[in-house]
């Protein structure tokens, strides 16, 4: 039976979350192993990419011809075998990012409002309508060509929302322990914007009385990064077992769709 949280303490119109511990979350990261099916599929898509067949692998002036540099099939396979690796290797550092940020709304001790869910899920929601108006659809047409249902796709908005409200909570409670502050210089950075576009937002948004909000999120953004850095983690490496059985599982769940 899940347990409901109280709602937090509402101070100026702002809620006050808490956590139940500010110590270091601990938490567990996957490292991929790279399998040669892995290579393969990559190769594959690359020679695709180009306009060839298996067969151009043969063939050591097409090679050279469409990836500079390259000359064989083996090198090739040598170029991709270490980009993949590397990608699974980013892939363990995303996995760090989440699970610290899913450990840490597991301390939440309150329920998100639902007034801020209600636009947490109005600003998701509003993404993939500009995500689809900018390939030409509606957001009907965009639901129907990622073959969910609009009950799916609604179910999906709930729970990416709820996740989303949960963490910025966790994150402001986080935040408001450790002291953190932000500086108007440090908004580009935190945002991930460069300085010149991070200067119109910090303008406009305090023409529109909205500069607290951006200020916020950059807040949340250092206190996430904090979280991460100071977070315990224990890597596990994969072995080529579970390697395969990942990928045995990833084929099935392709077969389906």
């Amino acid at each position: 039976m899940d347990i409901v949280k109280p709602a937090p303490l509402v101070v100026n119109g702002k809620a006050r979350y808490t956590l139940s511990s500010y110590d270091p979350v601990e938490v567990e990261v996957i490292v991929p192993f790279t399998t040669e099916e892995e290579v393969d599929l990559a190769v594959a898509s690359m020679v695709q990419d180009e306009g060839g067949t298996p067969d151009n692998l043969k063939d050591s002036a097409w090679i050279a011809k469409h990836f500079e540099g390259i000359r064989s099939a083996d090198e090739l396979r040598r170029v991709v075998r270490a980009r993949v690796r590397e990608m699974n290797e980013s892939f363990a550092e995303e996995q760090k990012h989440d699970k610290c940020m899913i450990a840490l709304v597991e301390r939440l001790e309150q329920q998100v409002l639902g007034e801020t869910l209600a636009m947490v899920r109005a600003g998701v929601e509003n993404n993939f309508k500009q995500r689809a108006a900018a390939n030409g659809m509606t957001l009907d047409a965009f639901i129907e060509r990622g073959g969910v249902s609009k009950a799916e796709f609604d179910a999906m908005l709930d729970s990416q929302a709820l996740q989303t409200a949960q963490i910025e909570a966790a994150l402001d409670a986080y935040a408001r322990e450790k002291k953190l502050f932000i500086a108007d210089q440090e908004v580009a950075g935190y945002l991930g914007m460069d300085p010149a576009h991070a200067k119109e937002l910090i303008r406009q948004s305090k023409a529109a009385g909205r500069y607290d909000d951006v200020k916020e999120a950059a807040l949340h953004a250092k206190a996430g990064e904090m979280v991460v850095a100071e977070c315990s983690c224990t890597y596990h490496h994969e072995s080529e077992q579970e390697a395969a059985g990942r990928l045995s599982m990833l084929r099935d769940l392709m077969g389906q769709n």
